[in-house]
């Protein structure tokens, strides 16, 4: 099954494949040359490198607070922080410009007399976006890690800085390389932001393709930008840390040295200010401007409902399918285990854009060589959005759940075989309460991701039906701020419920 999800996984690029064979149009796009395309490869690589870099740091760090040092606000900033998953880059890039431009809030107050774009805006953007990615990994991780080593470590006269190099890195560096190449997934094939923003990369360039052949050769040239991240994960887990150990009982908390304390404070507030507050403020902003003007807001209920259904269905699918590779990788020899998890990456290196076009190429490919009545019904059921989710965000349930089920300890599974449980049995009792860290943490990428996708969405999602990432994208297109408003307002308050269910439900893992 893990094998079919893989090959299924690389059903896009066939389909884009198929899309670079056709015809060109009647005026056709300048040719690429090595000379156009070079500088934008490489600004790609650097800002997937520092934007992976710095969500890295300020992520592992959030985590590293949430579940080990103690100071005054440390579950509502660790939980706001994390909320900042639900707001889209697109959208924090379009908040950003305006509110940093010379006649913005921020731009008048810090006296800036340019726009607010380019490639550092971008790299500030993209890591606000990116950061609770790291966080909620490596704070799921640094919930497994043995409590019991570290206090011994301290005991016996070790620094913070050993702790840290000794104890936690090892079992930090299967996550480390997996939030890494998560991380760097996103940038480089973020889309909306960097057009917003102007950086010129090879997704602002595909923004501008007038051709098909042309994006898909884009697209192609996208894949290379993967390989640094590829080596990058291959290097981090050369040194696998076999480690079985599972610790549920409560942290000795250490309080924050007041500089750091400040630190800490001062980057809460960046990823909150940026990335919650400051679109609150702008989204509520634009729900007042449309009341005081008495306009007549599109309804969100109905598209609210279509996507905590689509959402919530499509992040238990995508889970399950992960489980299943995340598996299939370890159980296979290290060599193939590397083929698997670079077939999972590759099509997740990919805009959600790519994605939609090659599975529409490969659908009317199989439609002139099979017409059946049955392609509409697959189609009304939303059988190609969620394949398109499963391919798109692979990647991210896989990068979560793997670093689990390498720590599960087999001999407690076969104690418990062994002792007359039955598979299932075994599985629910064992399996499960090890892998509730992982899987807890799979599911709220996952739902928040989908539930914010937006091309992949536009382009497979069933006709007569919407979603809030479809009515954002409406009202933006239409330029109607209250309408964006009230639809993004209601995305945050549905990812701010999910945050809290997912904080109820780790309650038990003693954090």
């Amino acid at each position: 099954m893990g094998l079919l999800i893989i090959l299924g996984v690389l059903l896009p690029i066939v389909g884009l494949i198929l899309a670079y064979r056709e015809p060109p149009g009647l005026f056709g796009a300048p040719e690429l040359t090595f000379e156009r395309v070079w500088p934008l490869l490489l600004k790609s690589l650097a800002l997937s490198s520092l934007v992976s870099c710095f969500s890295l740091l300020i992520g592992t760090w959030f985590a590293w607070c949430e579940t080990r040092m103690a100071y005054s606000g440390r579950r509502i900033l660790a939980f706001l922080s994390i909320l900042a998953l639900a707001t889209p880059s697109y959208l924090i890039a379009t908040i950003v410009r305006e509110q940093f431009a010379p006649a913005g809030f921020f731009g008048n107050m810090l006296g800036l007399d340019g726009t607010f774009t380019g490639f550092w805006p971008s790299v500030l953007v993209l890591t606000v976006a990116c950061t609770p990615y790291v966080h909620l990994l490596a704070a799921a991780a640094l919930r497994r890690c043995p409590i019991a080593e570290e206090d011994a470590a301290r005991s016996l006269g070790a620094s913070p800085a050993r702790v840290l190099k000794t104890v936690i890195a090892p079992r930090l560096r299967s996550t480390w390389s997996f939030a890494l190449v998560l991380v760097g997934l996103y940038v480089v094939s973020d889309f909306g932001a960097v057009a917003i923003l102007d950086c010129e990369v090879l997704t602002w360039e595909l923004y501008k393709a007038r051709d098909g052949r042309e994006a898909v050769a884009l697209a192609f040239g996208l894949l290379l930008v993967v390989l640094p991240l590829l080596a990058a994960v291959r290097l981090l887990k050369s040194h696998r840390f076999e480690d079985r150990t599972q610790v549920h009982r409560r942290v000795d908390r250490k309080p924050l040295p007041v500089t750091v304390l400040t630190l800490t404070w001062f980057l809460h507030g960046m990823v909150i200010g940026l990335g919650v507050i400051l679109p609150f403020v702008s989204l509520f902003g634009w729900i007042q401007g449309g009341l005081e003007n008495q306009v007549e807001f599109s309804p969100v209920l109905t598209p609210g409902l279509t996507t905590l259904f689509i959402a919530g269905l499509s992040a238990i699918a995508v889970v399950i399918a992960s489980a299943l590779v995340a598996y299939l990788a370890h159980i296979v020899r290290p060599r193939t285990a590397a083929w698997i998890e670079n077939a999972v990456y590759v099509t997740s290196s990919l805009p959600g854009i790519l994605v939609a076009v090659g599975i529409l190429k490969l659908v009317v490919g199989l439609k002139r060589q099979a017409s059946h009545d049955l392609w509409p019904w697959l189609d009304a059921l939303g059988l190609f959005l969620l394949v398109g989710y499963i391919m798109r965000f692979l990647s991210q349930g896989y990068a979560a759940i793997f670093p689990g089920i390498e720590r599960l300890d087999q001999s407690q599974i076969e104690a418990a075989r062994s002792l007359g449980s039955t598979r299932a049995r075994s599985f629910r009792r064992v399996v499960l309460p090890a892998l509730k860290p992982s899987l807890l943490a799979a599911y709220a990428l996952l739902f928040l991701s989908i539930a914010k996708e937006l091309p992949i969405t536009l382009m497979l999602i069933p006709l007569g039906h919407t979603t809030l990432s479809y009515r954002i994208f409406d009202g933006q297109q239409e330029g109607s701020l209250p309408d964006v408003g009230l639809a993004g307002m209601t995305l945050l308050l549905m990812a701010f419920i999910l945050q809290i269910l997912i904080t109820r439900w780790s309650r038990d893992d003693g954090v």
